[in-house]
């Protein structure tokens, strides 16, 4: 007699639970999809609502290719809570994901990223490919090559190295996926060295004289460009309407937010003879809210993008033509902005014989993901961009909710993409499923991969420097990179204020789940680089101490 109440008792707690997670889940921006499993001990934060990890009970090989669907599914098993890929489409409501593609698209309009590439026509196929064992032809049109010029600077030039705008070396790259220390890096060696530094995006560079971006070589208007371009008397800018005058303004000032000071001489100096030329560059597979055809990349596209930047050049008559079509709005407002400054931003690309040697940055990939949701966050405030940061509180929360719009967004896209025809399994969409932010963990692991095969494509000498290593070993880095780059420690170093926890933004259920991921899209050589960071859970195991406690 009893029984039924019970059962009735049973159903009832059941629905208020349902209903509670519903509510609970909205109120902090989260996506509930499916039951997670129960809070316990074995659990360590219990602010998890992505679904759990469907994983292979052991590593799967990543070119295994399976007949069935049936014996691919038997290596797979659904820990409590792992909702199917079409519960999950069934949960998202149309007129939502609709909202929110609108939405994106409106982001990705003021992305300066996505239009660089866009304009390149470089997300359709992968981009244009570049013949790094082409002749070193300059790309501009005087026909000597790279290692001509550097020559003929080295007989023309004192051995003072003051000639600005040819200097006898060739550059390295600060290469790093976007927020793992390129900032802290490359303000660490113009401190050390008293020496500046470049960058492939002048735009973010401090210009010369008449505003324009300074550019490493007069012959190489198409960059890099320095980042703190030294006082020097004003040249002639008939080069392709380039600037070889120097800048005056003091980036490193303490009056800037990196609170530290510029070098001894009151400006930073040219680096010396037979010194290579630290340059920053993200290359590609770095975008975020993008579909994989953005992100996609094969090794051609990507050094493609590590050679591309941006340089600031004064707007022609036919700009002011276009400043005029904004204003009576036959044009779009970032056009009209640019074109009332004065100034408009250019596309560039040079030639990959400039580039000698490399300094590849890793950052914990947890904390990187973290680090780029921080930087999305500053950049909407710059724009007072309200909608979005009203969406996305600046804390785990609102982290959660940003994984979750890009993990549902872009989902069905993802099924339908071919993965094999880039060189991974078929099977890599399962390992997608409960794991948040899955799309940035891609990116993250493909930079990696990349920008390996590109070093190594370009045959050049290597260093990899690890973020935290700062913390820990900052003297010994520093006079690591300074060593590799044939410079002298002479200034002091600044401090590296690294006190950010990100712990509690993933379970270690979460990390476990992600690493798996990471393991099935990493290389060879970037498991070895990567492993470190990984975390390794039984899952088997896991699911019986769950259940256990559940009963």
């Amino acid at each position: 007699m009893h029984r039924p109440l019970l059962i009735l008792w049973v159903i009832l707690f059941m629905g208020f639970n349902a209903w509670f997670v519903n509510v609970y889940s909205g109120q902090h921006g989260l996506e509930a999809r499916g039951t997670t499993l129960a809070k316990s001990s074995l659990l360590p934060r219990s602010t998890s609502t992505w679904s759990s990890p469907q994983l292979p009970k052991q590593r799967m090989d990543k070119k295994k290719k399976h007949s069935t669907t049936k014996e691919r599914d038997e290596e797979f098993y659904f820990s409590p809570g792992a909702a199917s890929l079409d519960a999950r489409d069934r949960e998202d409501s149309e007129d939502e994901l609709l909202a929110l593609s609108e939405w994106v698209l409106e982001e990705n309009a003021e992305s300066d990223d996505n239009a660089m590439r866009e304009e390149k026509g470089e997300y359709s196929d992968g981009g244009g490919k570049t013949d790094v064992h082409a002749s070193s032809q300059d790309v501009s049109n005087n026909g000597n090559t790279m290692d001509q010029h550097i020559k003929g600077n080295n007989s023309s030039s004192n051995n003072n190295n003051n000639n600005i705008h040819n200097p006898k070396s060739k550059i390295a790259w600060l290469m790093s996926f976007p927020n793992s220390g390129t900032s802290f890096t490359s303000l660490l060696i113009r401190h050390a060295s008293n020496a500046t530094t470049a960058t492939n995006y002048g735009m973010e560079a401090n210009p010369g004289v008449d505003g324009r971006s300074v550019p490493v070589y007069d012959w190489s208007w198409r960059g890099p460009y320095w980042l703190h371009p030294p006082p020097s008397s004003s040249l002639d800018t008939t080069n392709n309407g380039n600037s070889a005058a120097g800048g005056s303004k003091q980036l490193d000032s303490e009056n800037t937010s990196s609170g530290t000071q510029i070098g001894k001489s009151g400006y930073y100096q040219i680096p010396p003879n037979g010194a290579s030329i630290l340059t920053k560059t993200h290359c590609g597979s770095r975008c975020t809210f993008c579909p994989p055809k953005k992100y996609l990349e094969t090794w051609q596209s990507f050094l493609k993008m590590c050679l591309s930047g941006a340089r600031s050049v004064p707007v022609d008559d036919h700009d002011s033509n276009n400043a005029d079509n904004a204003e009576n709005g036959s044009s779009n407002k970032k056009e009209l902005k640019n074109a009332n400054k004065g100034f408009k931003k250019e596309f560039v690309v040079y030639h990959p014989s400039i580039v000698e040697k490399a300094v590849h940055l890793i950052r914990n990939p947890f904390d990187n993901l973290v680090s780029r949701f921080h930087h999305e966050q500053k950049e909407h405030k710059k724009r007072k961009d309200t909608k979005w940061t009203s969406r996305y509180s600046n804390d785990v929360f609102g982290f959660r909710k940003w994984c979750a719009d890009e993990d549902k967004l872009y989902w069905k896209e993802e099924q339908r993409m071919d993965w094999e025809k880039w060189g991974y399994s078929d099977d890599i969409r399962r390992y997608f499923e409960g794991v948040g932010c899955h799309a940035e963990f891609f990116r993250y692991v493909q930079w990696h991969n990349m920008a390996l095969r590109v070093v190594q494509k370009l045959d050049i000498p290597v260093i990899y420097i690890y973020y935290e290593d700062y913390l820990t070993n900052l003297k010994g880095v520093t006079d690591q990179m300074l060593d590799f780059l044939n410079m002298t420690r002479v200034g002091d170093l600044p401090s590296f204020d690294s006190n950010k926890d990100y712990s509690d933004y993933f379970t270690l259920e979460e990390r476990a789940s992600a690493s798996e991921l990471m393991r099935q899209l990493v290389s060879d050589g970037g498991e070895r680089m990567l492993k470190k960071y990984w975390v390794d859970l039984d899952f088997a195991k896991l699911e019986k101490q769950t259940q256990s406690i559940l009963d």
